[in-house]
């Protein structure tokens, strides 16, 4: 007669698995990897939503890699090292990527006050600002005499 296996510990206990690609709802199997096809499908698809993100962050490159914003997952690293950088880049960013975030935002509400995550308005708010800073800029510089611009 078969036995049922007991476990030591629960095998759901409530606790967000620590091998879930976030956003993608990919997990890493028993045997440590990603499936071949969910690993394709993600450093293509995670380029589309990278890119979006470093287009919509109103900062230089060189903040934005100050910062550890990447634009592309490298195909050389393994799927935990993938899974670091996905994760990272979806809790600090998912509001930017158009397919996440109304996902995102479930996951965050009520989890952390507005203050302490950047919503897409505060977002919009500050590129809004800099552009109006970079328009009177031009419009001073066009006003002046002795200053011409090349372009």
């Amino acid at each position: 007669m078969l036995e049922m296996k007991t476990y030591t510990h629960p095998r759901n206990d409530g606790t967000p698995s620590k091998r879930k690609f976030k956003g993608f709802n990919f997990y890493i199997q028993g045997n440590e990897k990603l499936s071949k096809r969910n690993r394709k499908r993600l450093l293509t698809e995670s380029e589309v939503y990278l890119n979006e993100v470093i287009s919509s962050l109103p900062l230089l490159v060189e903040d934005q890699i100050r910062k550890g914003v990447i634009g592309e997952l490298d195909s050389t690293q393994t799927d935990y090292e993938l899974l670091g950088q996905w994760n990272q880049m979806y809790d600090h960013y998912g509001y930017l990527m158009s397919d996440f975030r109304d996902q995102w935002e479930k996951e965050k509400i009520g989890k952390k006050s507005p203050i302490e995550e950047p919503s897409i308005i505060q977002t919009l708010i500050s590129r809004i600002e800099n552009l109006e800073k970079r328009v009177s800029e031009l419009e001073g510089s066009l006003n002046s005499p002795e200053k011409t611009l090349n372009f």
